[in-house]
């Protein structure tokens, strides 16, 4: 009975974790976003094409929408790009990337063109590959270098195209 209720509160806590959040505008390159409990701040991920092929130099670009200045566009700052938002990443062959954040290098995700010619980003979530949408950090208050609780996964499960959200609890030292 204890779980029981103990996976309710999680489930309730799950589907107000991002209630408020602005949800960024997706070009035609866009793969995911990240937002987090300290602001609404949302940092974007899209891939970088040159002649229909990703770039194989910066195959992702990365920026922050500043919600908290009004929504304007910025480049990402040298702590947030080596610390936590960005990427450490590799080819694997044309068009396909395996690349982590800098902050959670056991979480690999993959930069492919799917056959419709869109670039996507996929990871495994749960045990089945999703089509990575956004993710959402929910780090603690109060501390000069924040700590993160939990990361909720969203995205579209690769086989059966329903969505798919999973929290994923980080392990304390």
């Amino acid at each position: 009975m204890k779980n029981s209720y103990f996976l309710i509160l999680c489930i309730s806590i799950s589907a107000f974790a991002q209630k408020g959040y602005p949800v960024p505008e997706k070009s035609a390159t866009h793969l995911f976003y990240i937002q987090h409990s300290q602001n609404h701040n949302t940092f974007v991920y899209e891939a970088n094409f040159e002649h229909k092929k990703i770039n194989s130099i910066e195959p992702i670009k990365i920026h922050k929408i500043a919600y908290t200045k009004g929504g304007a566009k910025e480049e990402l700052t040298k702590m947030q790009r080596n610390l936590a938002y960005g990427i450490d990443i590799k080819k694997q062959k044309e068009n396909h990337y395996e690349f982590c954040l800098v902050s959670y290098p056991d979480k690999k995700m993959y930069l492919e063109i799917h056959k419709n010619g869109k670039s996507q980003v996929k990871t495994m979530v749960n045990g089945k590959k999703i089509i990575l949408h956004k993710m959402y950090l929910s780090m603690q208050k109060g501390s000069l270098k924040p700590k993160i609780e939990f990361i909720d996964f969203s995205g579209t499960d690769e086989s059966s195209s329903k969505e798919v959200k999973e929290r994923f609890y980080l392990e304390t030292d």
